[in-house]
């Protein structure tokens, strides 16, 4: 474990054992440390990557978490942000991405996965929102097909041309955390009880700039079983600017996943954002077909 890590830990106690090393995919992320305290007490530690991860983790915990409910999230033990390093409190259960769960049993943790994230999203609702341009979009497009250009197939880059030929429509502001998706999701079996980690991405920004949009085209599109059980969590569907903007924001979060993951060797990441861009493609082709019966 980092030096750094033993120091934000002793800071707390003297007394520990660190247990296992968790590696991340990819070959830029650190790995996760798993601690045993004192008085049964669990822990992992972080060292994260660069500042703005820190300081989203860190804010997400300070300030939005509590909106979540009383033990469904970690808690925040220590942090340094010299060394940028966390101390956080290990919850319940696995991760479900690793589960192999009854059909009803999947259906209950989404649906607790979408009352959870409504919460979340309620949590910095006062905060002020920030501005974007049309200007600032097109240029971000631009860039991004330029970064891809030589990973992703003509037909993929026309088809994302065509979702982000207009900025996504102006959407509420909420406190987002990023990467919603069942590899946060931590599922008790026993309690029947869903808890979510890893905040690093949490961010002031559009419900359909991540959250939203990553699990419709990674998941729900092609799971409407899920899709109904989450969305009944959530407290309702999305609505048709939200769908709009998911489009467009998805379309450019598969491209962006592509590139990133192929340079940093995430196969993982690499597997997902392939299905983003099939799912947009069969999306495409239902409105097609939808249309030309109409």
């Amino acid at each position: 474990m980092p030096s750094a890590l033993h120091h934000l830990v002793e800071s707390v106690t003297d007394t520990y054992t660190v247990v296992a090393e968790h590696p991340r995919p990819g070959d830029i992320r650190p790995s996760v440390w798993e601690i045993n305290g004192p008085d049964g007490k669990r822990w992992f530690g972080k060292v994260h990557a660069g500042p703005k991860l820190h300081h989203r983790e860190v804010t997400a915990y300070q300030k939005w978490t509590v909106a979540m409910g009383a033990g469904r999230v970690p808690e925040l033990v220590a942090v340094d942000p010299q060394t940028r390093t966390v101390l956080i409190t290990a919850v319940p259960g696995r991760s479900l991405d690793t589960l192999c769960l009854p059909a009803e049993q999947e259906r209950a943790a989404y649906e607790q996965a979408g009352e959870l994230l409504a919460r979340f999203h309620t949590a910095a609702a006062d905060e002020p929102t920030p501005e974007a341009t049309e200007e600032a979009w097109d240029e971000a497009v631009a860039q991004l097909l330029d970064r891809t250009a030589a990973y992703a197939p003509e037909h993929d880059l026309a088809m994302v041309r065509t979702f982000a030929e207009e900025a996504p429509p102006s959407l509420p502001q909420v406190s987002q955390h990023g990467d919603y998706m069942p590899k946060n999701w931590m599922w008790d079996e026993t309690e029947q009880r869903l808890r979510v980690i890893d905040f690093e991405r949490a961010e002031f920004r559009s419900a359909a700039y991540r959250d939203l949009s990553r699990l419709r085209y990674r998941i729900l599109s092609h799971r409407p079983d899920l899709n109904a059980a989450f969305h009944h969590g959530y407290g309702r569907p999305l609505t048709t600017e939200e769908l709009v903007a998911c489009r467009a924001y998805g379309a450019l979060d598969a491209l962006d996943s592509l590139n990133w993951g192929i340079k940093h060797r995430d196969v993982g990441l690499v597997d997902e954002a392939h299905i983003m861009l099939e799912n947009l493609r069969l999306e495409t082709r239902k409105q097609v077909w939808v249309g030309w019966r109409t």
